[in-house]
């Protein structure tokens, strides 16, 4: 008989045990499926889905997001047009349209799920216009993997200008700050955006000589483009570079004019683009100056990103995916 209870005992014991294992088991696999990005997604109203979804469909159709997103892009910025200084004759146009999908989405994203932890994207926008271009604030995306490798890749030169204390993380957890807007350094930011630190060297000295070119002289008060006899640089559209003190740029070493140091400069670059007229689903665009190895890898693996970011879009439920690439 007291073998009898204790046999009946310890069965009791092994279903028991059997039971609790059989429960966690589910347990684990209910949060597997049911991660919390995924269920604040199920909760959002369609007010409130839509105007996410166009955000991540205007960062991938109409800028470089996706790009950011699976890994070939350490970064990308949007300008959104701040409310206070929208002009009536913007309204409706392009620039505006896509300022207010940005926005929008933005807010469903703050609210929430930007307090979700993901290794793969960070999303700000900056709390204050640009200090050159009123009108704008700036959204960035930000992969972080990425971001902080092609930064310890050029570790001194970001060194050489931002300070010897500069380090991937740290610059990371600035750009990510709203109250902190983005690098001003055109070789750096040109790095930040995938476009190699050669491509970002040569560009930078690119765009400091038309700077230079377009600026007024005291006199005769025409732009430096105009007496050097130079095609305009900017094609005529005004960036306001008159209102900017002349910077007084010396040629570059082995060029004896800086006029010649110009038209080296735009005989030598390219595009990223092999067909400048696609505008959907295609590689980042930038100037290519030096077509070397690690040129040849970015293209490479913006053509491999581009393949998996067609592939995202045709999905049915693009938000969704999106989301679980972000959070998983």
């Amino acid at each position: 008989m007291i073998q009898r209870v204790i046999y009946l005992f310890f069965s009791s014991l092994k279903k028991w045990g059997i039971f609790s294992l059989i429960f966690t088991l589910f347990s684990i696999q209910a949060e597997e499926v049911f991660p919390e990005w995924n269920q604040v997604l199920n909760s959002l109203s369609q007010d409130e889905k839509i105007p996410l979804e166009m955000f991540f469909r205007t960062m991938m159709v109409n800028s470089e997001g996706g790009f950011v997103l699976f890994g070939s892009k350490p970064s990308c910025i949007e300008g959104i047009i701040v409310p206070e200084t929208c002009k009536i004759e913007w309204i409706g146009r392009r620039n505006h349209r896509k300022s207010v999908d940005l926005w929008e989405g933005y807010q469903v994203w703050q609210k929430y799920f930007a307090s979700l932890k993901s290794s793969q994207l960070l999303i700000s926008v900056k709390q204050q216009p640009n200090h050159l271009y009123s009108d704008w604030i700036h959204l960035i995306w930000i992969n972080p993997k990425k971001f902080k490798a092609v930064i310890s890749e050029n570790l001194s030169l970001f060194q050489y200008v931002l300070g010897p204390d500069i380090t991937s993380q740290g610059l990371l957890d600035y750009l990510a700050d709203p109250a902190h807007d983005i690098l001003e350094d055109y070789s750096l930011q040109g790095i930040l955006l995938g476009f190699g630190a050669e491509n970002s060297l040569y560009y930078r000295r690119l765009e400091l000589i038309e700077k230079e070119l377009y600026s007024k002289e005291h006199a005769p008060f025409k732009a430096k483009y105009e007496r050097l006899d130079i095609p305009d640089p900017c094609n005529g559209l005004y960036m306001g570079f008159d209102l900017i003190p002349t910077l007084d740029i010396t040629p570059s070493f082995k060029y004896p004019t800086l006029a010649q140091e110009y038209q080296n400069l735009l005989n030598i670059r390219s595009s990223s683009l092999k067909n400048r007229n696609q505008q959907i689903n295609s590689i980042p665009m930038f100037a290519i100056f030096k077509n070397d190895e690690k040129t040849v890898q970015i293209l490479l693996d913006y053509e491999i990103d581009r393949l998996k970011l067609q592939e995202l879009l045709a999905q049915d439920n693009f938000l969704e995916q999106t989301l679980k690439i972000i959070f998983e």
